[in-house]
């Protein structure tokens, strides 16, 4: 099947000392790797300990995320009742605009990396969600 135009023409790589800063969610320390197309790829390292990260969400960006270490809570659904648990080699993926917060279950070391489809910017930090 074809695809469209490829994302990219020739191999890369990306040092983990080339990586930007940001978005940030308090609680949530991201850093992106690539941007590319409709591609968006990077890692957050999860410092919501005693609280759980504010809440938010990735806007027109449908997100895949894989765990790396540790083991994390993540909060959604109506009014934040719903939650479920991740933790190292877990994978789990998110349709855009979905509000979500995560919180430290475990680990001195807790981060995540994952991949974005979509466009525009890829973070909204809000309030909550609607009950």
């Amino acid at each position: 099947k074809h695809m469209g135009n490829p994302l990219f023409t020739e191999i890369g790589i990306i040092r983990a000392k080339e990586l930007e800063e940001g978005p940030i969610t308090p609680g949530q320390n991201r850093r992106k790797a690539l941007e590319v197309g409709d591609l968006w790829v990077g890692e957050c390292h999860v410092t919501a300990l005693d609280q759980p990260s504010q809440w938010h969400h990735h806007k027109d960006f449908d997100s895949v995320m894989y765990m790396l270490s540790g083991r994390i809570r993540v909060d959604h659904g109506s009014g934040g009742t719903q939650s479920f648990e991740l933790g190292a080699g877990d994978y789990a993926y998110f349709p855009r605009r979905v509000i979500h917060r995560a919180q430290i279950l475990e680990g001195d070391d807790v981060r995540y990396v994952f991949v974005r489809v979509g466009q525009g910017e890829t973070l909204e930090n809000v309030d909550g969600p609607e009950a």
